[in-house]
Formats: C-alpha cells, sequence, structure tokens
C-alpha cells in the first residue's frame, strides 16, 4: 500500500466550555457536525463541543502558532511511523483548554481508498468500560445499586458462585475471573451472554488476584439493563452520551446503518487483510461500543465537570482499590492502578485516568491529565500496532514536554534507590494532584513513613540484604508497606507547594524525581524549625547533592529530544554525549534510542555502523544487558566472533534472566536467520552454547542451521548433544 497526500486542512476552537445536563437536548437537536474531506491522507475537522458553538459560524482557523510547527513535525512522524508499522488508517487528536485538533490519516477503507478522516468511527473496545463503570457509579450514587452487593443481587440469573463476587470487585477484575463471554459471527442477547458466563463456574476467591476479563463487564452491563428497566444502550444514551454530545457513539450492530464506519484490518505475514467478521454484541458491556475520536475527546475531557456524577463520587470512580493481599489492584502490580472502570497512573507526577482497548480490527485509547486540562484519544482499524509511540509523540508536541524522563544509574544498587525515589516523586505527586493533599494528615503516621523512608531506600541496606530490601521498596508504595512511599511523595508534593507555588511543581514533570528530592531537601534546609523526623539522613541528602549535580548536567535540551536531534551522525553523539556523563553518577537513558539508530543502520544493512551505534550503547551504558547483548549481535554480524563472546558472557553476568537469556538468544538466532543472516545466525548460536552448554534448545537450532547450510556431520553433532542434555 502507497500513501500519498497533501496538507490537511486544521480546525481549532476557542472558547469552549463543557456541556451541561441542561443544554444536552437541545446540543443532540441543533448540533451539526463539521466535516472536510481533502486528500488521500490528511484530513482534520473542527468538533463542536458546546451549546455555545451550536450557532457559531463554521469558518476555518489556522492552527495556533504555540502548536503549528510541533503539530507539522507530529504529521511527518506519524507518516513515517504508519509506514513502519503498515497502519491502514488512524484517527489522532486532542483537547487543551479551549482548542482542539483531530486529524485522519491513512485510509478507512483502504480497497476503496475512503480516507480516513475526524469522523471515522472505530470500534471502542475496552474503553467501553469506562462508560460501563461510570454507569455503575451513576446507579449506586442514584441509590439503585450498592457496590459491596453481590452481583446476583442485580442480575439473579447470573447462579450463586462459590464465593460471594461484590459489583466492585467486579468493577476492579478481582471477581475471581468470569469467563465465557466468547466471541464469534452470531448476534447475542445480553441475557445470552449471561448464560454462557454461567457455564464457566470462578475458580479463584475474589478479592486477591487481579484477574482481567471483559466477562465480569459484560455482567455489570447486565446489571445495568436489570436495575435501570433499560436496554444498556438506551441507559448509556440517556445517562452519558447524550449529556456530553457523543452524537456519535452507539453499541456496535452490523444491521445498523453507522455514518464513517471504518474497514477492520488485521497483519497476516507482514501485509494487511481484511479482518474476519467479529459480532461483538458477545462482549457489549466491556466492549461492544463504536465511536470517533472526537467524543472519546468529550468523553474524557468532560466526564469531571459534565454533573453526571457527584464530585464525591467521580472521586469515587478514580480512587485506587487495594485486594485482600494489601497491594493495589492493577497493571505491573498496579503500577497503573485499575479503579471503576478506568486506569489510573503517573506521567512524571502528573496524575492521569486513561483507558485503551483492542480487538480484531480496532486499537483505541483516551487519557485525561486534569492538571494540563489536556485530553488526547487515538483510534485505529488494526489492533496489532503499538498505539504509544503517536500517543507519546502527541503528548509532547502539544505540551513541549517529554512523556518519560528516563535515568540511568552506575550500578543496581543506586537503580534501586532510584526505584524507591520515583515511586515517591510518581505515586505522592500523583495523589497531591489528584486530591490536593497529603495522603496522611496525623504528624505521627507521617513522620513513620519517613523513618521507613530512610531505613529502606538506603545504599547500606541494599548491600545488607539486597532482595529483602528491594522487595521492602516494591511493597513501599502499596497498603502492604503502609503506602510510606506515597505518603513521603504527597507530604513532599504538598511543603514544595505552600512554598514555591503551582508552577515550582510544574517544573517537575519536566525535569524528573531527582530535582524535586533537591528541591525538598535545600527547602527545609534553609529553614532550621522544620521537623527533623520530615528530613532524610545525611548520607542520602549528600547522594542527592551529587545526583542533582549529574542530572542538571545532563539533563539538557540534546538529551531531552535526542529522538529528533540524534538523527546518524555516529560522530556527533559521541561528541555530545561522552563529555555529559563522563564521571556522572545518573545521567539520562538513551539505549532505546540509540538501538533504534542501531536498528536504522542495520535496515539498510550498514552492519559496520550498526557494531558503532551498539558499541556506543554498551559502552555509556555499560551495565546495561540490552546494550551487550545487540553490541554481541553486531559484532558476530561483521565477524568479530572473539568481542561478540565477551559482550555476551557480560551480558549474561549482569542479567541471565533477561534478554541474555537462552530462550532469547535462541530467538534472536532465528531471527536473524530470517533476515538472511545464517552465518551470523550460526556465529551467534556457537557463542550462546559455550555460554549455556547444558541447553538443549541452543545446540537442537543449531543443528538446523548446520543442516540448512550444507553441515551434516556438524549438525549431527549438534542434534547428539541436544538429545544428550
Amino acid at each position: 500500500m502507497t500513501r500519498s497526500g497533501s496538507a490537511g486542512h486544521s480546525y481549532v476552537l476557542r472558547n469552549i466550555k463543557p456541556h451541561t445536563p441542561e443544554t444536552a437536548l437541545r446540543i443532540l437537536v441543533e448540533m451539526k457536525k463539521l466535516q472536510t474531506s481533502v486528500t488521500v491522507l490528511l484530513i482534520t475537522c473542527i468538533l463542536p463541543l458546546s451549546s455555545s458553538l451550536i450557532h457559531a459560524q463554521k469558518k476555518k482557523t489556522r492552527v495556533p502558532d504555540n502548536y503549528a510547527a510541533r503539530l507539522n513535525l507530529f504529521e511527518q512522524f506519524v507518516k513515517e511511523q504508519m509506514t513502519k508499522d503498515k497502519t491502514p488508517g488512524l484517527t489522532i487528536g486532542f483537547m487543551k483548554d479551549d482548542q482542539t485538533w483531530v486529524k485522519g490519516f491513512g485510509y478507512a477503507d483502504v480497497e476503496n481508498k475512503i480516507p480516513a478522516t475526524s469522523e471515522s468511527a472505530y470500534r471502542l473496545a475496552s474503553v467501553t468500560k469506562t462508560m460501563t463503570g461510570t454507569a455503575i457509579v451513576q446507579l449506586v450514587e442514584r441509590g439503585k445499586m450498592k457496590l459491596d452487593e453481590e452481583i446476583q443481587t442485580y442480575v439473579p440469573y447470573y447462579p450463586k458462585q462459590k464465593w460471594p463476587v461484590t459489583v466492585k470487585q467486579l468493577l476492579v477484575h478481582l471477581g475471581g475471573g468470569q469467563t465465557g463471554s466468547g466471541i464469534g459471527p452470531e448476534h447475542v442477547t445480553p441475557r445470552e451472554v449471561v448464560a454462557r458466563i454461567a457455564k464457566y463456574p470462578i475458580k479463584n476467591e475474589p478479592g486477591f488476584k487481579f484477574d482481567y476479563q471483559t466477562s465480569g463487564y459484560n455482567l455489570l452491563g447486565a446489571a445495568i439493563e436489570e436495575v435501570s428497566g433499560k436496554s444498556f444502550d438506551e441507559y448509556l444514551r440517556e445517562n452519558i452520551w447524550a449529556p456530553l454530545g457523543m452524537n456519535d457513539t452507539r453499541m456496535d450492530d452490523p444491521k445498523l446503518t453507522i455514518p464513517n464506519r471504518v474497514q477492520r484490518y488485521e497483519l497476516v505475514n507482514g501485509e494487511i487483510k481484511i479482518a474476519p467478521f467479529i459480532d461483538v454484541s458477545s462482549r457489549f458491556g466491556g466492549g461492544g461500543a463504536i465511536g470517533t475520536v472526537p467524543d472519546m475527546l468529550r468523553w474524557a475531557h468532560n466526564i469531571e465537570r459534565s454533573g453526571i456524577l457527584s464530585r464525591s463520587s467521580f472521586e469515587l470512580m478514580m480512587t485506587p482499590v487495594a485486594n485482600k493481599g494489601g497491594r493495589y489492584v492493577g497493571l505491573d502490580d498496579g503500577a497503573w492502578y485499575y479503579t471503576l472502570g478506568w486506569l489510573v497512573f503517573p506521567v512524571n507526577g502528573q496524575y492521569v485516568y486513561y483507558n485503551d482497548g483492542g480487538q480484531t480490527g480496532t486499537n483505541t485509547m483516551v487519557f485525561h491529565i486534569p492538571s494540563q486540562n489536556l485530553t488526547i484519544a487515538f483510534a485505529s482499524n488494526v489492533m496489532t500496532i503499538d498505539r504509544m509511540p503517536y500517543v507519546k509523540a502527541l503528548y509532547q508536541a502539544v505540551t513541549g514536554k517529554t512523556w518519560e524522563i528516563p535515568v540511568y544509574t552506575k550500578d543496581k544498587y543506586d537503580e534501586a534507590v532510584y526505584r524507591g525515589m520515583s515511586s515517591t516523586f510518581n505515586y505522592g505527586s500523583l495523589h497531591f494532584d489528584r486530591t490536593k493533599r497529603s495522603m496522611s494528615a496525623d504528624s505521627s503516621e507521617t513522620a513513620k513513613a519517613f523513618a521507613f523512608f530512610n531505613n529502606t531506600v538506603n545504599r547500606d541496606s541494599l548491600h545488607a540484604d539486597f532482595d529483602k530490601t528491594v522487595a521492602a521498596i516494591n511493597d513501599g508504595r502499596h497498603p502492604a508497606g503502609n503506602a510510606a512511599l506515597i505518603k513521603v511523595g504527597s507530604q513532599m508534593a504538598q511543603a514544595l507547594h505552600k512554598k514555591y507555588g503551582r508552577e515550582r511543581i510544574e517544573t517537575y514533570h519536566s525535569t524528573g524525581t531527582i530535582p524535586f528530592f533537591a528541591d525538598y531537601i535545600a527547602m527545609y534546609k534553609s529553614n532550621p524549625r522544620y521537623p527533623a523526623e520530615l528530613r532524610f539522613n545525611s548520607s542520602f541528602e549528600k547522594m542527592v547533592e551529587k545526583w542533582n549535580a549529574d542530572w542538571a548536567k545532563s539533563w539538557n535540551d540534546y538529551t531531552r529530544r535526542f529522538d529528533s536531534a540524534a538523527a546518524s551522525d555516529l560522530n556527533n553523539i559521541e561528541q555530545n554525549l561522552r563529555p555529559l556523563f563522563a564521571g556522572a553518577e545518573v545521567y539520562p537513558n538513551l539505549i532505546n534510542q540509540l538501538l533504534d539508530i542501531r536498528q536504522s543502520f542495520a535496515v539498510k544493512k550498514d552492519w559496520d555502523s550498526a557494531a558503532k551505534a551498539a558499541k556506543i550503547a554498551a559502552e555509556l551504558y555499560p551495565h546495561s544487558d540490552r546494550a551487550n547483548v545487540y553490541f554481541a549481535i553486531s559484532l558476530v554480524v561483521i565477524g568479530k566472533k572473539d568481542e561478540a563472546h565477551l559482550a555476551l558472557k557480560k551480558a549474561v553476568e549482569i542479567n541471565r534472566n533477561g534478554i541474555a537469556s537462552p530462550g532469547t538468544l535462541n530467538q534472536i538466532a532465528v531471527a536473524l536467520s530470517g533476515i538472511d543472516k545464517l552465518p551470523a545466525a550460526i556465529a551467534r548460536l556457537e557463542i550462546a552454547t559455550a555460554i549455556y552448554p547444558a541447553d538443549a534448545a541452543l545446540f537442537s537450532t543449531l543443528g538446523d542451521f548446520y543442516q540448512k547450510t550444507g553441515q551434516p556431520a556438524a549438525a549431527r553433532d549438534a542434534y547428539q548433544k541436544a538429545l544428550t542434555i
């Protein structure tokens, strides 16, 4: 598939105000969508958001100067990324204060050359869960449901399970693992879906294990129908979609004529193919809606202030929930909290609520940062691409800030110290950003949290018992560890906010953890009366002073913009980075970017340059197993087998369970063979078998490769070793 296109048209809305329930009906009757279609690739439109725009003139206005240049670069990035991803089409956009920008790229229908636009309609998949969760909280607020009641109270035709299962447990995926919704071409009713689920009794006691399931949300969808006396679609339309002006959101039904519905695709052996038809009625409450990016923007941008929930109910919906083991529920051990239908997580200390979805032929995402009054939404008509590069790039284009502030430390002990500091900053700041207060108002409780930090986030403790101390650091942001790190971080944020104001707090969204700690230490050192129990120990203070000096030197415009600034001038990269990082204990972790540069040379089969890029990464980041593994790969390809052996051996010493594990090394060798580098793959496996002489799979694959290259004797020997092992 080829793509071409000319410059698109952009629309910006000014003085936009959120909907109120009083204006909703008038909007439904009078509001008309603005839509402009230009060439195959670049389409943008205004998406009205409030009743004040009903009679407004629909005239084009240029993107404001503060966004124009960055959005131009972003559009170029999208085109390049879509080519790499083989993405047929996508729509992406943002709302920031009183301005909105939405644009379609590629094709909504490849076969008929219909471009994706701002109005293209995509299946929302699990973004639907945010609406189901909100509807449940609405019904609780209205006194029609209770979170701690068993689900059978509201869905009596769902049989009792071995253990009680509550509404709240289903909302946060602690329900014991409901399954059975199924998916296929046939249309089913909610009652039929519940009957399917009923065939699969839960096997785990609810409340303990996070088990992400659409079936649980289907039970919640059935509860909404039973309690409200309306169909799921009717309830959402009347109570959520209409009040927020989401006129293009509905339940997906193949029998309905849905404006601008995209064709859905999948990647098969690297080629775009039309995806098989799937009827999503079987996942109605957990992923059955269809809508547009503008509607997703309206949804997340205005839910908090729309009046569909009271302030207390909204806060309840976004508050993290702990399991019975005392750990916050969510992805990656609760690093992304799963609340009542939403995911909540920090971006450089900012409170973010978010959800995404994926089904065959669709890929969606929406998130909102309240303190920035910023919402971003994304939708594509293929599931398998990674949405986050697009989302992060748009965030950076709109805010001028980096999405990630990566820090590299000199050894595993400092890495663990930094992990504790980062959790303190990110989750403490998230709490303060969300609630505008410290987690604990009890001074003795806060003092205990600081004592925990001083005793745990500590080089001496890590050297004394590394595994035990790392486990304690990980527990420190959970109720199991009394949420000590969150209490410390939120107290720090509150004190810094009181002393310096909101502007200083916002700087940490760009500079990160280390300046946050350095400023707090400087603040209390300037005040002799500041409570001793809210201070850090002297060795930690000295470490932070050194780290802050290193970070101030190395986290600069060049390293912050390394993605776009680095290009492929390896000499320039070395001249810039080596002096910055020399003698530093902490500095920016640019391993991913350097390995991306290495990959760009590898794609062009410039293996000498690829090896040089990997060498820079391995030398600047000597404790990275990834950098050393990819350096070894590059050395193998250019025939430097002995040096490759040393690099790979070093990677194994750093982390034998990561990318340097036998299984991963085997996969890498197979990948090398797939790009016509069979001799390099053989050399790679010969090194790997020398390091892992007891791994049968490595010898078996090596035998296969010997066989392919006409070395039957060597193949027999390798197979024999595999059999012996």
